[in-house]
């Protein structure tokens, strides 16, 4: 008989190794670890570093909000980063040779990973998500200005994001490497157990946040989603109410064609909106200036903090020389803390549209009539004194659009911001030259007996300052920029000196001004992001109108650039043919009964208004709203959402942005394009 031998089970090790795709897939998904933690990290510092949480506690009218409501915000942020996307991949994987599912795991992640920390770094920066208009906006201004590089290079989230990609990238090598291994019952039997615990953990949690009761908002919409469609998608502004005839709430039909408004009931729709006066000629003023020349100079990014009211000005004694004879703007406000759209108002006294294509470029629709191409057809010669020269810096197609008939630019203009060591050296060189050829203009004009409106805008107070200074606190940056205000002083000097020599000093009408203030981190360290910021639209405004003023007069209630316009064509005694102006000469005392708007949804990501001595403003991404009386605002400003207050700031924002573009459409003459502009390029002494 034979003897069979007993049937002894084999232990796991003993059972042979087997290829198993799901265990290969799965390898690959820790690669998406990396963006899927670092979109969690977004939206934790949205909810906590920008008080997300603090916001919609207020905007609910709650002191706080509890643990599961918390929780409740990265609902949507589990499910797509943590639950659809790495189901995806784990499904497409499965099927895919090796060399593949390194392919398409490595771009998701890494096309996920580059988004989330430039978004990361948009929210840090201007307290908004960037589009991809924006983006291009900043990498190109990166690559002109390397100067300002530095700083974004060793931040915490630029240093987050070189960990990622290390991380990222070795584990994915490690992926690849260990893509084919064949792998035992018990390595199977853990990935299984591990993906199991995983889901249950996650679909837990999901459930969890469900029995919150808070409000749905923007807040609990998935950071990737966000991070993704904030590229392409801005905030619509509902442009109905403006698409007929007249004025009409209820019109259900959106049609698209301008052509149809009606001018007088589009210019009653602003004043309803707006309480903005009906301008009378003020015969203390009106006139006074009749015949005078018109100096701009413009002071790039320069707030009020650097020139106060109140100020001693014995830094600047040619600024105290003309504040003698001057309009003051104690209460002067930019309308955006963008140069181009901020002196779009001034020289067109309309609000600018507060979308990319309005901000970042310049389309046919921005070519107002009633200011310069009124005071040419007098017989000014008008033209712009720039250090910039280049069609692809907007600066030159705003000020042809704006009416400026000539750009003088200097031999030694910048161009393409050359990433040379002696930049600083450069742009000095180029508002020097660009000075040198104002005064020989000026020469030529008034010897040619012709009067004239210019504009110099000198880059000296752009940031990064040019300076040797080092310094970046508030208060360092607060004197560096002093320091480069007393280098434009010196040049506002040279130009009195001209004016003087030929005897027209006080035959020109000087306007000094800032174009916005600071408006990031690295300008000004306490700057408030996402919202409207005081220090980024407060500006001082001098306008030096000797044969009108024997004393500085100082305006108390708030003005906006819209107003500066108006003022010069008043003292010049300008009639007629002024219906599209949206502001008034800052002397009118009924500015102090306007409601005043700010535009700021392109780079902060809000918009608001200061209206009966109160400023409002609506941050779109969270859809809150704020009411203080100065324009800081913080979480204890909020207004619960389902106010009538929040519902009327909501609406008055929509109604002026849709107004705008049918104002820009309607009243908007046939524009010169910059490249058929005349460009004097010169050294001229």
């Amino acid at each position: 008989m034979v003897e069979i031998p007993p049937i002894v089970p084999q232990a796991h090790s003993q059972i042979p190794d087997q290829e198993s795709p799901w265990v290969a897939s799965a390898r690959f998904l820790l690669v998406w670890l990396f963006p899927a933690l670092l979109g969690v990290y977004l939206k934790w510092y949205l909810m906590v570093d920008e008080n997300g949480f603090a916001r919609e506690a207020r905007s609910m009218g709650l002191r706080f909000l509890g643990s599961i409501d918390r929780i409740s915000f990265f609902r949507a942020d589990i499910i797509i980063g943590g639950l659809v996307i790495p189901l995806a991949l784990l499904i497409l994987n499965r099927y895919m040779p090796n060399w593949c599912r390194a392919t398409l795991t490595g771009a998701v992640s890494g096309a996920f990973l580059a988004l989330v920390a430039t978004q990361l770094l948009a929210i840090k920066e201007v307290g908004r998500f960037s589009s991809l208009t924006m983006i291009l906006v900043g990498l190109d201004w990166g690559w002109h200005e390397p100067a300002s590089n530095f700083s974004y290079l060793i931040s915490k989230e630029s240093l987050l994001l070189i960990a990622s990609i290390i991380g990222m990238s070795a584990t994915l090598a490690w992926a690849v490497r260990n893509g084919s291994r064949k792998s035992s019952k018990r390595a199977c039997d853990s990935w299984k157990i591990a993906g199991e615990l995983y889901l249950f953990a996650l679909i837990a949690i999901v459930l969890i946040s469900f029995k919150s009761d808070v409000l749905r908002s923007p807040y609990q919409e998935s950071a990737f989603v966000r991070s993704a469609s904030s590229l392409w998608t801005e905030n619509a502004v509902d442009t109905g109410e403006f698409a007929g005839y007249e004025f009409q709430p209820t019109a259900g039909a959106v049609t698209t064609d301008m052509s149809s408004l009606s001018e007088a009931s589009l210019i009653a729709r602003y004043r309803e909106l707006t309480h903005a006066p009906v301008d009378q000629p003020d015969p203390r003023y009106f006139g006074k200036e009749k015949g005078a020349n018109v100096l701009f100079f413009v002071l790039e990014t320069t707030p009020e903090t650097y020139l106060p009211v109140d100020d001693d000005m014995e830094q600047f004694p040619n600024m105290a020389r003309l504040r003698a004879n001057s309009f003051v703007g104690t209460r002067h406000y930019t309308t955006f803390p963008i140069t181009r759209c901020a002196l779009f108002s001034v020289f067109s006294s309309w609000y600018p549209i507060d979308d990319p294509q309005h901000v970042f470029a310049s389309p046919a629709a921005d070519a107002p009539r009633d200011f310069l191409r009124r005071l040419a057809s007098d017989g000014y010669e008008t033209a712009d004194f720039s250090p910039l020269r280049n069609p692809e810096i907007s600066a030159e197609a705003l000020f042809a659009g704006v009416g400026f008939a000539r750009q003088y630019s200097p031999d030694v203009a910048i161009t393409n911001y050359d990433r040379q060591s002696s930049w600083k050296e450069m742009r000095i060189a180029a508002d020097t030259s660009a000075l040198q050829l104002l005064k020989g203009k000026i020469d030529q004009w008034i010897g040619q007996g012709h009067k004239f409106v210019a504009a110099f805008v000198p880059q000296i107070g752009h940031f990064p300052y040019p300076d040797s200074g080092s310094g970046n606190s508030p208060d360092e940056l607060r004197k560096r920029g002093r320091a480069i205000l007393a280098t434009e002083d010196a040049w506002l000097g040279e130009l009195m000196d001209e004016l003087q020599r030929h005897g027209q000093l006080d035959n020109t009408i000087i306007v000094i001004l800032g174009d916005h203030g600071p408006r990031t981190i690295e300008e000004n360290p306490d700057l408030r992001r996402g919202t409207i910021d005081e220090v980024a639209f407060h500006v001082p405004l001098f306008i030096y109108a000797p044969r009108a003023l024997q004393h500085t007069k100082e305006i108390p209630w708030l003005t906006s650039h819209i107003d500066v316009a108006p003022t010069v064509l008043d003292l010049l005694g300008v009639v007629g043919d002024r219906d599209s102006e949206q502001g008034s000469a800052i002397w009118n005392r009924a500015l102090a009964g306007r409601t005043t708007f700010f535009f700021a949804k392109q780079m902060f990501g809000a918009d608001g208004y200061t209206s009966g001595g109160q400023f409002f403003m609506w941050h779109y991404f969270s859809d809150t709203v704020y009411q203080n009386s100065v324009s800081v605002f913080g979480s204890t400003n909020i207004i619960p959402r389902q106010s009538k207050v929040a519902h009327d700031v909501i609406s008055n924002i929509l109604a002026i942005n849709a107004l705008e573009r049918a104002w820009h459409a309607h009243f908007s003459q046939v524009k010169v394009q910059p490249e058929n502009r005349p460009i004097e390029a010169s050294t001229m002494p």
